[in-house]
């Protein structure tokens, strides 16, 4: 239903993330590092961080729109959309990002 979008603050560059990339539906993402890799510079999240933080997070999201699309359809309730939007410590670039590698 939805998708992130990733921030490297590394190199600057963005990419996004379906779900059918997390959960491992094609052999190239089973591994989960296609998706947590930036396609720009290709470094990389931490794989524990993307396994116990980032997907639980984005699939908790993704599960609560599904809900509220259910409430709108099915109780005829106005629809809702929850998205995130993080706000970065380091809006200025990379400058004043530490060095993570």
């Amino acid at each position: 239903m939805g998708y992130m979008r990733i921030k490297c603050h590394y190199c600057g560059g963005t990419w996004e993330v379906y779900g059918r990339s997390i959960t491992g539906v094609s052999g190239a993402t089973i591994s989960g590092n296609y998706a947590r890799t930036c396609p720009h510079c290709f470094k990389a999240i931490e794989k524990q961080t993307w396994d116990k933080q980032i997907i639980p997070a984005f699939l908790a999201l993704d599960d609560a729109n599904r809900e509220l699309v259910k409430d709108s359809s099915g109780y005829h309730t106005p629809l809702f959309e929850v998205s995130y939007e993080a706000d970065s410590v380091f809006r200025n670039g990379y400058e004043n990002c530490p060095n993570l590698d």
